[in-house]
């Protein structure tokens, strides 16, 4: 049986009657109100010892879930172990294709750079060498042909 299991057992092995009648409750007082200090005496003594039993089972408690709460953690720490070498692997996998991944990306990044500095060069350089400097920016770029003005011309 383990610890958790042994708790409902321990506290039916506990029970407090607090000094108590069967027709008693705590807080009513029986008859007259003359004896109400010894009375109040009687239900702290019976409280005090009510808590005592209380302290008891939850110390006891605590001894039973102990080695349970041990073997717990135990196993805790095995899994947080394996984890952690079966990552070292994985992580180092991750590493050498973001290294691959990033080399491609930069290759490509240079070659594209490289490539709008022609165009922007190349698109700077023709109305010179044409001689259309007042037109520089009704030039097209790519080779395209400027759109119709509808003149049919």
């Amino acid at each position: 049986m383990s610890g958790v299991e042994e708790l409902p057992a321990l506290a039916r092995r506990s029970r407090c009657t607090m000094g108590l009648g069967p027709d008693d409750q705590l807080g009513q007082e029986n008859g007259p109100s003359i004896g109400g200090p010894n009375r109040r005496e009687q239900a702290r003594e019976s409280a005090e010892r009510w808590l005592g039993q209380l302290q008891d089972m939850i110390d006891q408690a605590g001894r039973q879930a102990a080695p349970l709460l041990r073997d717990v953690a135990a196993k805790a720490a095995e899994l947080a172990a394996v984890a952690a070498e079966n990552a070292g692997p994985v992580a180092h996998k991750a590493a050498n294709v973001t290294e691959h991944v990033g080399d491609r990306l930069a290759a490509r990044s240079k070659d594209l750079a490289a490539d709008l500095r022609k165009a922007a060069e190349a698109a700077r350089t023709q109305p010179v060498q044409n001689g259309e400097a007042g037109e520089a920016g009704d030039a097209p770029l790519n080779g395209e042909s400027k759109p119709d003005d509808g003149d049919g011309v």
